[in-house]
């Protein structure tokens, strides 16, 4: 809502955890062809978070009427994965999920999608490293899925369904050799294509249709039959996803290349889906993905929205769907039945300018691939960096006068076994006079302070001279901070103080 607030749902700007929420999207998906969702699940040694989609579902009024399966985003750090926690995670499958009437099937096997198999392998071959044996890459992570597919069929099932997300080309005969039974693919990958086009090429592309940067929307529609294709002959005879492309623009949460909303419209999606049904006769295929339907931060966005009301789904639904004699079902919303509005209560932003973690997070949170999980324990937050690309964590601030404050200070320490010593932390701001997107971004690295940090895991104070930038002025209401800028380390932050 205060990131994108161009950008609004027909339902709001809703709380998932609300059954009657989730009966609106369900009816919609239905009434337009859409009978299956695929949902990030998120669960690291027993934590889950980000559940309230599929703990509304299971108590909303029409949930018969859709399936769905999890796609579990195991971004988590090394060691998370044992034999003892895929027991554990499992058994809670099987107990709260696979049983249930709702949950998607192939055959009668449940549908497990799995973002990051590799993590696996990783875990499990150190955890018989650990134990004298020695295993080779794959063999880690097709025990893992021996032992799922173990445990499902003690409790009734024919065995899983299992597919593996986003596997480069190189891997997919070891994806096959392991267990996985399909390869999916999460956003049009033709932004890499458009990526690996000469600096001649792009402009050409450009010029053609008439944008400035990133890659047309236009042009993901032009190329994804071949980008099918591709993926098709490197699968062999390994089924691989058939994806719609819905776009994708995740710059307001990091420093995202990639871009693929430039000119997107519900006709130009309509010949996507024409074109996925074209290729799905062609080779005899008997499902498609929307890819995704309703990330709003990551501009992957198809369910009804006040820019365009229902004309994406509408578009899937003229391709995909036969129109009953009585013609389609009437598109109505909430407030058209006098029902809602849906949207979350306004953010009470506290006005403080010292986090010392007593009480939890104290408002900071997690950026999307900075850090997996960020805990708080005895009064300290605690993260472990796994992607040095992408800040780490961000929280939104009650505003206030840059002159007010010269410098922040953290206290913190870093662990890193193999640091080189040329590690640094950074914090960036947002102001309230930009706009809602600096070239697109609500924050830039023009308005950023960087300083050298030491990973021995000793305590020490990092002092960021803030007032030395001259764009540290106007009104602050937003700070990213990266505490070290190297994948693998442990980050233990004991206060953040402006001063």
């Amino acid at each position: 809502k205060q990131t994108l607030p161009h950008i609004k749902p027909l339902l709001g700007w809703y709380d998932e955890s609300n059954p009657e929420v989730i009966d609106w999207q369900i009816k919609w998906a239905v009434e337009h062809g859409i009978s299956t969702f695929y949902v990030d699940w998120y669960w690291n040694q027993g934590v889950r978070r980000l559940d309230h989609w599929v703990k509304a579902f299971y108590k909303a009024k029409y949930r018969s009427y859709l399936k769905w399966c999890l796609m579990w985003a195991n971004h988590n750090p090394p060691g998370a994965h044992s034999t003892e926690d895929t027991i554990r995670v499992t058994k809670f499958w099987i107990d709260n999920y696979f049983k249930t009437p709702e949950y998607y099937c192939v055959d009668g096997c449940p549908v497990v999608q799995i973002w990051t198999w590799f993590n696996i392998d990783r875990d499990f071959i150190e955890e018989a490293r650990q134990k004298g044996e020695i295993l080779q890459k794959g063999e880690g992570v097709k025990r893992a899925l021996d032992l799922i597919r173990k445990q499902v069929r003690a409790a009734g099932f024919k065995g899983v369904y299992f597919v593996a997300m986003n596997p480069p080309h190189r891997f997919l005969d070891l994806v096959k050799k392991v267990g996985f039974n399909e390869t999916g693919t999460y956003g049009y990958q033709g932004g890499s294509i458009f990526s690996r086009l000469s600096k001649e090429e792009k402009e050409s592309v450009l010029k053609k249709y008439g944008t400035k940067d990133h890659t047309p929307y236009h042009y993901a529609v032009e190329t994804v039959y071949s980008v099918w294709e591709e993926r098709m002959k490197a699968c062999s005879d390994l089924p691989a996803m058939v994806f719609i492309p819905t776009g994708y623009d995740d710059r307001p949460r990091c420093f995202s290349e990639s871009v693929i909303t430039v000119g997107r419209t519900p006709d130009l999606f309509r010949e996507a889906c024409q074109k996925a049904k074209d290729f799905c006769r062609k080779y005899n295929i008997k499902r498609v993905v929307l890819d995704p339907v309703n990330e709003w931060q990551e501009g992957s966005i198809l369910e009804p929205n006040e820019d365009y009301g229902f004309g994406y789904y509408n578009a899937f639904r003229d391709v995909f769907c036969q129109k009953p004699k009585e013609g389609w079902p009437a598109d109505l919303t909430p407030k058209e039945c006098g029902l809602g509005p849906y949207d979350y209560p306004p953010m009470e932003i506290p006005a403080r300018t010292k986090w010392t973690f007593d009480k939890g997070n104290e408002g900071w949170y997690r950026m999307p691939y900075g850090a997996p999980q960020i805990r708080v324990k005895d009064g300290k937050l605690k993260l472990f960096r796994m992607n040095p690309k992408h800040v780490a964590m961000r929280i939104r601030v009650q505003p206030f006068k840059a002159a007010e404050f010269t410098k922040m200070v953290v206290r913190m320490k870093i662990t890193l076994p193999e640091s080189d010593g040329k590690e640094i932390a950074a914090i960036q701001w947002s102001r309230t006079d930009f706009p809602i997107f600096d070239k697109d971004l609500a924050i830039n690295h023009k308005s950023e302070v960087k300083v050298p940090v030491q990973c021995d895991g000793q305590w020490r104070d990092v002092v960021f001279d803030l007032a030395g930038s001259p764009e540290w002025k106007g009104s602050i209401n937003e700070f990213w901070f990266d505490p070290v800028n190297r994948a693998h380390a442990e980050v233990e932050i004991d206060q953040i103080t402006l001063e």
